[in-house]
């Protein structure tokens, strides 16, 4: 009776912190994708759009930024569209409303809370699983990028812990129902974001743990490239050019300029998606481990081992954006759990007085990622002006320089200015040449020129203005 009794209060207090988690992830909840990373958020809606009208498959998905300028298609094949596929059911059965992608982010969140939770409880104890599902919660990256926006992220987070989760599951009972699985949902996760790799030292330590053979590793190793594999041979076999996102591969050399190493480190990873407060018990969790010879540390060494790896694998793309971090989230919750709970076991007075901390600092760096962009008011009027006038059909070229948000919000394809042959060249040439890849129209946005005044003045004398709006000019090709 008292054993029911505690557990039903530990599932009260789990409930109760999976909905503050959902209360905080509300914000924003039925605003256009337009705060941190807009364009790749509108990118991402509008994929997911196309798979809902019909306009694209889940083998040939379609985006509206047309890149390289040759892929007149506009095919997307970034990442396995399981994430857009998903919402796209969902814009189905409830209508193509940007709150439904959310409503999917919070139904992966709390899928994500729940496997971390069992996880944590039977491999070490349920104290470590109620503050490891605290820390998960209000982790700034975890509010916004796992919960909120419209970002692959939310996906490959959520179902790296449903893989350990049932890859513990299969150690514990032998099942083969639950390795099959686990290897199913890392092969997933891969698929949307292949950085999820670096979970794998804990997947193979749980298998160690049950003395498995190796063919339970190659199951699970090759359940977890099969599709990311698949789906880059099928871009090949396709003949697609995804060349242009190499440049997340590069700036290895700034990897040790110690001052952008710690822009890295200090701002994107501890201060923007992990939070200081997590990132500090992480590191003591971590020296716990050691200094007790915790077993379990040494998997998550090797996890974190991996994350230097992938450092340097993807250079460009972890200097760059914050959110290249969110693929160990769940190891640095793991290890501040660990840390966490070390407190606890010294003084509960202290861990009352860090988790306020930890629940300010991670809801306060999350409301930066919240805030609106800022010509969003006016990319939305613009919006809504290029829908309005031109054909669904029709494709464009977009007097902006990295900023393809209008077209991705119209859901009309077309190119932005920016490096050739990625995006349109700022030259007259580059317009000249743009002829060869059938578009219909070049937008103007009033408010702003990102081509030089001489160079217009010349490319607007070889195509006609046909409509002048509120917040464009549409000029047509002949």
């Amino acid at each position: 009776m008292i054993l029911d009794q505690l557990k039903n209060k530990s599932w009260i207090l789990v409930l109760i912190i999976l909905l503050v988690g959902l209360v905080v992830r509300l914000k924003n909840f039925t605003v256009l994708p337009l705060d941190a990373h807009s364009m790749r958020q509108t990118d991402t809606e509008c994929v997911t759009y196309f798979l809902y009208s019909g306009k694209a498959s889940f083998f040939k998905p379609k985006a509206c930024l047309m890149r390289p300028v040759s892929n007149i298609d506009g095919y997307f094949f970034l990442e396995m569209p399981f994430y857009e596929g998903l919402i796209a059911l969902g814009y189905k059965v409830l209508g193509p409303e940007i709150w439904v992608g959310r409503l999917v982010n919070l139904i992966l969140y709390i899928l994500g809370s729940l496997a971390l939770f069992d996880l944590l409880k039977k491999w070490i104890n349920k104290e470590t699983a109620i503050l490891g599902l605290i820390i998960y919660s209000f982790m700034p990256g975890s509010i916004f990028f796992v919960g909120h926006a419209l970002h692959p992220d939310a996906m490959a987070v959520s179902f790296i812990l449903v893989s350990l989760c049932l890859m513990w599951h299969y150690k514990e009972n032998g099942k083969k129902i639950n390795l099959i699985l686990s290897g199913l949902m890392l092969g997933i996760s891969v698929a949307s974001r292949p950085f999820g790799l670096i979970c794998l030292p804990l997947l193979g330590y749980f298998l160690w743990l049950r003395k498995s053979k190796i063919w339970d590793y190659l199951i699970i190793g090759l359940m977890g490239i099969m599709f990311y594999g698949w789906w880059r041979w099928w871009t090949k076999y396709l003949n697609i050019d995804v060349s242009w996102e190499n440049w997340v591969l590069f700036g290895r050399e700034k990897m040790m300029d110690l001052g952008i190493l710690k822009n890295l480190v200090w701002k994107n990873v501890a201060g923007e998606t992990m939070g200081k407060t997590a990132s500090g018990l992480a590191m003591l969790g971590f020296l716990v481990g050691i200094f007790k010879k915790d077993r379990k540390i040494i998997p998550l060494a090797l996890w974190g081992i991996g994350v230097f790896v992938y450092w340097l694998m993807v250079p460009n793309g972890n200097l760059i954006h914050q959110y290249y971090a969110d693929v160990y989230i769940p190891l640095i919750v793991i290890l501040a759990a660990m840390g966490l709970n070390f407190i606890w076991s010294k003084s509960k007075i202290l861990v009352v007085l860090v988790l306020p901390v930890l629940i300010y600092n991670g809801i306060r760096v999350s409301n930066y990622h919240f805030q609106l962009e800022i010509e969003a008011d006016i990319d939305t009027k613009v919006a809504e002006e290029i829908k309005k006038e031109v054909g669904e059909d029709k494709k464009i070229i977009y007097l902006a320089r990295a900023n393809s948000v209008p077209l991705s919000l119209s859901h009309r394809q077309g190119w932005m200015l920016g490096e050739w042959p990625t995006d349109v060249a700022g030259q007259i040439w580059s317009f000249m040449e743009m002829r060869n890849f059938k578009f219909d129209y070049i937008v103007e946005p009033k408010h702003k020129m990102d081509l030089k005044t001489e160079d217009w003045d010349i490319i607007k004398m070889n195509y006609p203005l046909v409509k002048s709006g509120e917040k464009i000019n549409i000029y047509r090709y002949q």
